[in-house]
């Protein structure tokens, strides 16, 4: 393979895509207050704007996480269009069910790794199963970010959790 050309290229990116948003805010004139105001940043967790210091499982299950189903208006909702999304949604799950199968040894083939298609498999079963009760989006191996993360000498399950 070859060592990487420029290993810490990937790292440098990724930690300057803050930085240099702030710059930016501060080289047009602008301030933080003026860019929240303007939706450069997420809204506050909590209607002062400050965000709560108590533990994760509290934090999950308050009052405002709920607020969203409060919100919804289930009268509103076109069921016709949720009806007829329903061939996209399978196309969906169909996809994410072949793309471990095809994206896993291509990825294998590309680095000279072992692997076991059993462990990758009930991984990803694993991963999307908890990710889907707990409303989160699913997992999907994005093969070229991963050859990008092999090739700038990413390796070890450490740094590779770090980068997901």
């Amino acid at each position: 393979m070859g060592k990487p050309r420029y290993p810490l290229l990937s790292p440098i990116y990724f930690c300057l895509i803050t930085p240099v948003f702030y710059l930016g805010i501060w080289i047009t004139g602008n301030s933080v207050h003026s860019a929240l105001e303007a939706g450069y940043f997420f809204p506050p967790l909590n209607d002062d704007g400050v965000a709560s210091s108590s533990s994760l499982v509290s934090g999950l299950w308050n009052e405002s996480v709920m607020e969203m189903f409060h919100v919804v208006d289930f009268s509103t909702i076109s069921w016709k269009a949720v009806w007829k999304s329903i061939p996209t949604m399978m196309a969906l799950v169909l996809f994410s069910l072949i793309h471990v199968p095809i994206n896993i040894p291509a990825f294998a083939v590309s680095t000279d790794a072992d692997v076991d298609m059993n462990v990758e498999l009930m991984a990803h079963g694993y991963s999307n199963g908890i990710v889907g009760i707990l409303g989160g989006l699913q997992n999907y191996m994005a093969y070229t970010q991963s050859i990008i993360y092999y090739k700038s000498g990413g390796h070890g399950k450490t740094s590779s959790l770090a980068v997901a």
